[in-house]
């Protein structure tokens, strides 16, 4: 049993105020939950802690928690599988589901289809461009240094088109992980043609001071295949297609390729999901993956979260970690069903 594949579990207040000549206050705190247990996910209101100021001739201001505000987090509206689970964010570990904290950003108003925004996020230390520090991956905001962010949307005739500069450094103030830390450059577009979206893009991931060392420390103590070190670029591509079968039913497909560098080799992952409304708020999901590795790449399908990089036990029963990434060369198979309510 799992909570959130389709959309994280999530409750919170937001709110507004009239300030006067078309400008309002604005609010919003949001906490991750766990439908399983009860339990909040992560801290109370991670996922969102803002306040700010709007107006539609101006613009949006925003300062706080930016949590899935975050530039990268936007790619969801070009993703073929909307975010979930087995999606854009599954063969480069999670780095499209970051979030960060102590952040100023601005939203432009949309002028003849254009949208711009723009992220500065400050750090958690005294300390220019460097962090308190933190563990694993995905917990940026925790662990960050200094965070920024472009993104630049065109929406018009059917056809949305996206870019995006991204980048995340780690707590000494370094590009050292290319899954977790690191520059990213993401262009992408879809184009809705009747009962039909077409999707595409482009990701590259740079952590140009990746190295075992600072990763693994200096024993160095997973095994890797031979002649495979920590990359430190990837090449993300990905093509689908979503189809409104009925006025109740979605049905999507998607196929998603990432290529790492010195010697990781690559992976495809294939998505099928389908969602049906039993009414305006109430929405039963599924959807199935299978993830492809070549011979020294080793990707499954949790997003980085329970499959980090590195060996697992079985190709290193000393020192391997203890997660759900598959053999190095062998495949992976998920598939889940549920139910999500709005209210």
């Amino acid at each position: 049993l799992a909570s959130g594949l389709l959309a994280p579990s999530a409750f919170g207040l937001t709110g507004s105020e009239d300030l006067g000549g078309g400008t309002s206050a604005v609010f919003k705190l949001e906490s991750g939950i766990s439908t399983t247990n009860g339990n909040l996910a992560g801290p109370l209101f991670g996922r969102t802690a803002t306040i700010g100021v709007t107006n539609n001739t101006w613009g949006t201001f925003k300062v706080g928690r930016l949590g899935i505000t975050e530039t990268q987090e936007w790619a969801y509206f070009i993703d073929p599988q909307n975010f979930w689970i087995y999606s854009l964010g599954t063969l480069v570990r999670g780095r499209n589901w970051t979030a960060v904290s102590n952040g100023v950003e601005y939203t432009s108003p949309k002028i003849g289809g254009f949208l711009f925004k723009g992220q500065y996020d400050l750090t958690n230390n005294t300390s220019w461009n460097t962090g308190n520090p933190g563990s694993g991956p995905n917990l940026v905001g925790a662990a960050q240094g200094r965070s920024d962010g472009l993104l630049a949307q065109y929406t018009g005739a059917g056809l949305q088109l996206m870019a995006i500069y991204n980048e995340i450094r780690d707590s000494s103030g370094q590009f050292s992980n290319v899954y977790v830390a690191s520059r990213s450059i993401l262009a992408a577009g879809t184009y809705t043609l009747g009962d039909f979206r077409l999707a595409a893009g482009y990701q590259r991931l740079s952590a140009p001071n990746a190295s075992n060392e600072g990763y693994f420390g200096s024993q160095h103590p997973t095994r890797l295949p031979n002649g495979v070190s920590l990359p430190t670029t990837v090449n993300h591509e990905w093509i689908g297609v979503d189809w409104q079968a009925t006025p109740l039913t979605s049905i999507a497909t998607a196929v998603y390729h990432a290529n790492a560098n010195h010697g990781n080799g690559n992976a495809t992952m294939f998505t099928l999901s389908a969602s049906h409304n039993l009414s305006k708020r109430t929405v039963l999901y599924s959807e199935l993956a299978y993830v492809r590795n070549s011979a020294t790449s080793n990707i499954g399908l949790d997003g980085g979260f329970g499959d980090p990089y590195g060996a697992n036990s079985n190709d290193d029963p000393v020192n391997g970690g203890a997660n759900t990434n598959p053999n190095f060369g062998h495949g992976q198979f998920g598939a889940y069903v549920g139910i999500m309510t709005l209210f």
